[in-house]
């Protein structure tokens, strides 16, 4: 249980016959075996069955890289996932012109290859290991694309089928962090109390102050750090927290191993007169769990988490 308190203060093949004549010898006549008919699609058409097979792909992943949420994210990742496996099905029953069929076979391997790693990636997102785009295709890595942009030259050399490679851009791994206090919406200033916050945790965070529907104010904590938001206009807050791994800027999230969690007692702050004494609310709370703790915390759904 973690601490919140408050305090009061002062910020076919065909074959011959024969025939016999009775006075003379025995002749015979055949024709010659038909050489057999080559097999496999005409150039045209295999060109034709590997560009409708891989549209889908390119496209998914082209979406997968603009998703903006967890749920955006998962959903499309699967899509990706989808649309990789109709791919390699469909490119598998074909029946390559018969000088590339060694590459054509590497060419589907290679696809496999990069179907199985989306694949594997699906739960990574689900329990919040990979919490954006970048972090998924960090971890997909450049080699399964190379390698298939390599079968697609090798398929290619062979004949103009404009077997097509997958574009994506994949970004280095990152720890990106804000300095400690440092505030990524300020608002909610102009009152006399303070908030106080300690993260014990082992993660950075980011503490978000809701005041009805509005995102009022949102401070970088680091983690095993303190820091104290002065004053904080009067009001009641609900105060949202998120934890992780490289804060991404435009995302407005970490990209791994995230979570989200809100306190489940609101906090007021409250500014009145006693005689000729103004006194006012102060609050700390902990993101820690601490013996004695006087404040619960549960967790919340990425896309009801205040950004």
């Amino acid at each position: 249980m973690c601490v919140l308190a408050a305090c009061t203060a002062g910020e076919g093949a065909a074959g011959g016959a024969g025939g016999r004549a009775a006075s003379t010898a025995t002749s015979a006549a055949a024709t010659p075996d038909a050489s057999p008919s080559p097999t496999g699609l005409s150039p045209e058409r295999y060109r034709s069955a590997l560009r409708a097979a891989m549209k889908p792909v390119r496209s998914s992943f082209a979406s997968l890289a603009k998703a903006r949420s967890i749920d955006a994210l998962e959903s499309r990742l699967k899509r990706t996932e989808n649309a990789l496996a109709d791919a390699v099905d469909r490119l598998a029953e074909l029946d390559p012109p018969p000088e590339a069929a060694a590459e054509h076979a590497a060419y589907v391997d290679r696809l496999s290859d990069v179907h199985q790693r989306v694949g594997g990636l699906r739960g990574d997102v689900r329990d919040g290991s990979l919490c954006t785009s970048s972090a998924v295709r960090t971890r997909l890595g450049k080699g399964p694309f190379e390698r298939l942009a390599d079968a697609a030259k090798d398929l290619n050399a062979r004949g103009d089928y404009g077997a097509q490679a997958i574009s994506v851009k994949v970004p280095k791994r990152r720890t990106r962090r804000l300095a400690n206090g440092a505030f990524i919406r300020n608002g909610g200033r102009g009152g006399r109390g303070y908030l106080r916050i300690r993260n014990g945790l082992s993660q950075d965070a980011v503490v978000t102050l809701v005041q009805g529907k509005s995102k009022v104010l949102s401070v970088y904590v680091r983690k095993r750090k303190t820091y104290q938001i002065n004053s904080v206009r009067d009001g009641t807050y609900r105060i949202y927290y998120t934890t992780g791994e490289d804060w991404d800027r435009s995302a407005r999230t970490f990209t791994r191993d995230c979570a989200f969690r809100r306190f489940e007692k609101s906090v007021r702050f409250r500014t009145y007169r006693t005689g000729y004494v103004i006194r006012w609310h102060n609050w700390s709370l902990s993101l820690h769990a601490v013996i004695g703790g006087n404040a619960r915390t549960r967790s919340v759904k990425p896309k009801d988490f205040p950004r």
